[in-house]
């Protein structure tokens, strides 16, 4: 009985644990024309050089968009 107890103490927090990236409900991007990375902040240092505006999307839409995460903040 302990040795249950005491696989489920350990083994159900790994079983509820995600990577971060899937999480995220929304996402940050640059609209201007060379931009092709979406970003987990808007404070992110990627989007210091943004010639367009930052616009808050879904993770999905910037999937969708053809965007990959940004190497910086994710």
């Amino acid at each position: 009985m302990k040795k249950l107890l005491l696989l489920m103490v350990f083994c159900l927090p790994l079983l509820s644990m995600t990577t971060g990236v899937e999480e995220a409900s929304s996402v940050y991007i640059c609209t201007g024309p060379k931009a092709t990375v979406y970003h987990l902040s808007n404070k992110c240092r990627g989007l210091n050089r943004c010639s367009g505006e930052i616009k808050a999307i879904s993770l999905a839409d910037a999937k969708e968009m053809g965007r990959r995460a940004c190497k910086i903040c994710y």
